[in-house]
């Protein structure tokens, strides 16, 4: 089909007008304003707060806090399910001093010891006398200081029966081994510092591990006399 030059003319006219319309259109349609719509959200503002750091338990903040019971222990034996050896806390330790203490007055000294320890306990009544006995009115004084020592020794096959803790005014700490020899009775009749071992030379402190390691006594056995230690870990002020 041909077309002659005037519906040509009809076609391209049709055209032109309908581009011009539609550029219109679209000129209107970008001419309006878009309706804008603002939602407000109210948030909690605890939801955005930090949690507060939890507190810090009291071992945390005070690693170095002194220990406030102590445990004699014998560090040769081993526990046992048919004859455990029960630890002692320092309050118990020091009820039984201060039981042991009245009684001594009443005991009797036994004339059966073997000549062969007269020297040695010689020897045990010149240590005493040097670093002397605390009276009455030093104890009590002496009660008011914090007991901040723990005691532990080593005995083969013996347990102790009596363990003074030493109440010591020292300003400072460490540990304290002493070496002791023990009688057939359960006595301590040799005492010294062994300097290889301990951690401190303080005067005072190994003054004070001396003067009670000779207070201290042991279950009796068939040995004369047996070789140990007791360790006093003094803590300072």
């Amino acid at each position: 089909m041909e077309l002659n030059r005037s519906q040509l003319s009809l076609l391209i006219t049709l055209f032109s007008m309908a581009i011009v319309v539609l550029s219109l259109y679209n000129i209107r349609l970008g001419a309006e304003e878009v309706e804008e719509y603002v939602i407000e959200m109210a948030l909690d503002p605890e939801l955005f707060e930090e949690p507060e750091p939890e507190p810090e338990t009291q071992q945390e903040l005070q690693p170095s806090e002194r220990i406030k019971s102590h445990l004699a222990y014998n560090q040769t034996m081993k526990p046992s399910v048919g004859n455990p050896e029960p630890l002692k806390t320092l309050e118990e330790l020091m009820a039984e001093q201060e039981t042991e203490a009245e009684g001594e007055n009443g005991e009797a000294t036994d004339d059966g010891f073997a000549n062969s320890l007269a020297e040695m306990r010689k020897k045990r009544q010149q240590a005493q006398e040097k670093y002397g006995e605390k009276t009455a009115e030093t104890l009590e004084r002496m009660n008011t200081v914090n007991k901040n020592t723990s005691i532990s020794y080593s005995l083969v096959d013996r347990y102790h029966t009596r363990l003074p803790v030493p109440i010591y005014t020292c300003q400072v700490g460490g540990k304290v081994v002493v070496n002791i020899t023990v009688d057939a009775t359960g006595r301590v009749i040799d005492a010294s510092i062994n300097e290889k071992s301990s951690t401190s030379l303080n005067g005072c402190l190994t003054e004070n591990a001396v003067a009670y390691a000779f207070k201290s006594s042991f279950q009796s056995s068939t040995k004369a006399s047996q070789i140990g230690t007791i360790t006093y870990l003094f803590q300072g002020k």
